[in-house]
């Protein structure tokens, strides 16, 4: 660890822990842990390919075979529709013309692939999580490419997104969740690890899975050689916006890409706002008699069904509320006709489709220049986190991913450890 310590989000206070997957130790036990480079200012390495050009800010030692990272380009077609000078876009995705090539068409390869170098490099064997499409779909990619065991529970409404290029399933497992919510994958998912002995990946807590998902913020910064004014996306756990922040702290803490802290506009999909219900209360806690909606299956009525989690993490220190608070950041409610309508405009005026939950973040940053939240000549990130997955039907085989196991929120600990996964 002498590459970079880890701090307590909580009271800045250096963390021990007790192995490489306890994300706690003796951190503050409502606080993320976030890691502190010994390097002050990033060294872009341009001989190294994709997210590795910045290795010096992930918290791994060495890179793995993949190549591939964000593309960054300054927007024409949508930044003059929405009348902004300095419309900078983040894409994920599968687009050859952009040079994007995420062949599952999220941003979730990003944390999929240093989660994995950092458990391949701590002598893990197995990782287990929880999804509702698209985490599984990046794990099980990378875990092929890296030949590294998973094993993803994902709600059965959500099995139809879990589709990867065609190849060969060796390494990971599927197991399918019926008549549950991603809640309850991720309760059933703690249960399976504890059971079996396997390891939890930590979901928003692991610091190495949050690291990833900076590295769009990072190349921003490195494209237009400043910190931007504005970031939007939309939030589900909260993990992007997160490491957003705290590699916005670190840009900070060094000066070179200016001082000022990046405003989060954060957006979730009507009725699963929790977050934006709770802080448009000024409470730091989500109380789930107020914050959640009354629906048994809310897959059932979000077109971003990413963004469905129950436990995002809102109030935990280091989490969601303090960033918003620190930046000034805003939050926005999005319908679903609002994301349909959002996810024409792109294709319309940028070229490409975008997933929903990317939708949603293009929405919030409508709804902000209807509400002059930003202004024409603002640097403004948009970060579009999954999109072409029809240029990808164009050009590659994909194979939909057939569960390997079956349950229901009411499998008993003898059902889970009877699962051959």
């Amino acid at each position: 660890m002498d590459k970079y310590s880890l701090i307590c989000c909580a009271d800045g206070n250096p963390v021990n822990t007790t192995g490489p997957f306890d994300f706690t130790g003796n951190c503050h036990p409502n606080s993320l842990i976030k890691p502190l480079y010994r390097k002050p200012t990033l060294t872009v390495d341009h001989s190294r390919p994709g997210l590795w050009k910045y290795l010096d800010w992930l918290p791994v030692q060495n890179q793995n075979e993949y190549v591939y990272g964000p593309v960054t380009y300054k927007s024409r077609g949508l930044a003059r529709e929405l009348g902004l000078e300095n419309l900078w876009i983040s894409f994920s995705g599968y687009y050859p013309d952009l040079r994007a090539y995420y062949k599952t068409c999220t941003f979730k390869e990003l944390h999929a692939v240093v989660a994995i170098q950092y458990a391949r490099e701590q002598g893990i064997e197995k990782l287990v999580m929880a999804s509702a499409g698209n985490t599984a779909v990046a794990f099980v990619y990378i875990a092929e490419m890296l030949k590294f065991p998973v094993v993803c529970v994902v709600p059965e409404k959500c099995m139809c997104g879990v589709n990867i290029p065609n190849m060969l399933i060796e390494h990971s497992r599927i197991v399918m969740l019926e008549g549950g919510d991603y809640s309850d994958a991720l309760d059933i998912t703690k249960r399976l690890a504890a059971i079996k002995g396997y390891t939890y990946e930590g979901g928003s807590r692991n610091f190495a899975r949050r690291a990833g998902l900076s590295v769009p913020y990072i190349d921003i910064v490195m494209n237009i050689g400043r910190v931007p004014d504005h970031y939007f996306q939309a939030v589900g756990s909260g993990t992007g916006a997160i490491a957003s922040w705290h590699v916005n702290e670190l840009f900070q803490r060094d000066g070179s890409y200016g001082r000022h802290l990046t405003k989060l506009h954060l957006a979730q999909n009507i009725p699963m706002t929790p977050m934006v219900s709770a802080w448009n209360a000024g409470r730091d806690q989500i109380v789930p008699e107020m914050d959640l909606p009354r629906i048994n299956n809310i897959l059932d009525v979000v077109a971003a069904r990413v963004l469905s989690t129950k436990y995002p993490a809102y109030g935990v220190r280091g989490g969601v509320y303090d960033a918003l608070t620190a930046t000034g950041g805003q939050m926005y409610a999005i319908t679903n006709d609002e994301a349909y309508e959002s996810a024409e405009l792109f294709k319309r005026v940028e070229g490409p489709d975008i997933l929903p939950a990317a939708a949603v973040a293009l929405s919030a940053l409508r709804q902000a220049v209807r509400r002059k939240a930003v202004r024409p000549y603002d640097a403004i990130m948009l970060n579009i986190t999954g999109a072409g997955t029809e240029q990808r039907l164009r050009d590659l085989s994909v194979l939909q991913i057939r569960p390997n196991a079956t349950i229901t929120p009411a499998v008993t600990d003898d059902g889970l450890a009877a699962l051959n996964v």
